[in-house]
């Protein structure tokens, strides 16, 4: 009778052991997975911080009525583009109307969470994915407001 209570004993202390070291694996896998997930991340960021920029381009000041506003709030904005390389810039002067068209179309169909978001992400996004659409050469690299303003 005695045996088997230190032997349950012994068992248990065993289960609970193997439940310990378990768990520290399960953790140490875990912590390693989000150090390496977030060091990765950082140095993306670096490396895009670090790039060095292309030529770039101003494509004029734009004053447009927001749609969803019924004509009473307008955005004014300056863009610079950033492009791949200089070629680049020959053709966005030559298609400068196809870009003011882009360009407009986008700020009007923009919301004015949208457009107050900070940094503009999404609408940076929008019309650079719109203007490489209309490039035959080369692409833009980023969008910059270098003016933005909303009444």
């Amino acid at each position: 009778m005695a045996d088997e209570k230190n032997e349950e004993s012994n068992n248990n202390f065993i289960k609970l052991i193997a439940i310990f070291v378990l768990m520290v694996i399960v953790a140490a896998g875990t912590s390693y997975g989000v150090m390496t997930y977030f060091t990765s991340t950082q140095q993306e960021e670096q490396k895009q911080e670090k790039k060095e920029f292309g030529p770039t381009y101003t494509l004029g000041d734009f004053t447009v009525n927001l749609s969803d506003s019924g004509g009473y709030q307008f955005i004014k904005a300056s863009i610079v583009v950033e492009v791949s390389d200089e070629k680049v810039i020959q053709e966005l002067e030559k298609r400068s109307p196809q870009l003011r068209d882009v360009l407009i179309s986008n700020m009007r169909e923009a919301s004015v969470k949208e457009i107050e978001e900070p940094g503009a992400k999404n609408l940076k996004r929008k019309i650079k994915n719109e203007l490489n659409t209309v490039l035959g050469e080369g692409q833009i690299e980023n969008v910059w407001f270098t003016q933005l303003v909303i009444q």
